[in-house]
């Protein structure tokens, strides 16, 4: 069965690529800076996993523009990724949360797309999902370990209240989002897979005693084209090479 790219999963799916865009130049931010070196690699390692992903997802989409033009050459109202995904979190707390929650969210959003009928989008899902079991074992296994001690839940439960509730907008598009489930794109509806995400994000800091205001952030514009205040930072460390010589052959 063939399947169109109408304008909503469009908008699903770049915005889906440019989150694990921003997530992955983020991570490489923290290569030969990590407070310690297995997490120099392990970040790396996750990093490199996360723009290989975009990139499949980019590629997908066939658009007119080459996968370097859209990753790098858009204009940032064109960009759909969430706020979560663009921060920079320099301070490692906010990274190894950011990892937690965003991991925990592409369980749930991989899974979707990998039981959906459309079998190429399928296919890049299921071979995300095996890489992604990796990541969430690293970020899981690490918070716990923190998040057993009474330093570490001084330094990160703070930061579990903050960035938790901005977290929703991963699974929020821009469009009716009930064609992508009538297409067959996803299998679930997307506000089932925020609902499967909470319960994920809850079990696991229930261990710890640590209450989300899911109420905090009501706003969720990074789909719709407003990028946060990070973004400009962001955006210019990813284009910081291609800048040199816009018109090198690489």
């Amino acid at each position: 069965m063939m399947h169109t790219l109408d304008d909503a999963a469009i908008e699903y799916l770049l915005g889906f690529a440019d989150d694990e865009l921003c997530v992955g130049q983020n991570h490489s931010w923290w290569i030969a800076v990590g407070p310690f070196l297995e997490e120099d690699l392990a970040f790396s390692s996750i990093a490199q996993d996360e723009l290989g992903h975009a990139r499949m997802l980019y590629e997908f989409l066939e658009l007119e523009e080459s996968v370097d033009q859209i990753a790098y050459g858009r204009d940032p109202r064109e960009y759909r990724s969430a706020h979560i995904a663009e921060l920079r979190c320099h301070q490692w707390p906010e990274a190894l949360v950011r990892h937690v929650l965003y991991d925990l969210a592409e369980e749930v959003r991989w899974r979707a797309l990998s039981k959906g009928s459309w079998k190429g989008i399928a296919a890049i899902a299921t071979r995300a999902i095996a890489e992604e079991r990796f990541h969430l074992q690293h970020a899981l296994s690490l918070a716990e370990r923190l998040l057993a001690t009474a330093e570490g839940r001084k330094r990160l439960l703070p930061s579990f209240q903050r960035l938790a509730p901005m977290g929703q907008e991963l699974f929020r598009v821009n469009l009716d989002e009930l064609q992508l489930v009538e297409s067959g794109l996803l299998s679930s509806p997307l506000i089932d897979q925020k609902n499967s995400w909470i319960k994920n994000v809850e079990t696991f800091l229930d261990l710890f005693n640590c209450e989300i205001n899911w109420e905090q952030f009501q706003d969720a514009p990074g789909r719709e084209g407003m990028r946060s205040s990070d973004f400009e930072s962001l955006h210019a460390e990813m284009i910081e090479v291609l800048s040199l010589d816009p018109n090198a052959k690489w």
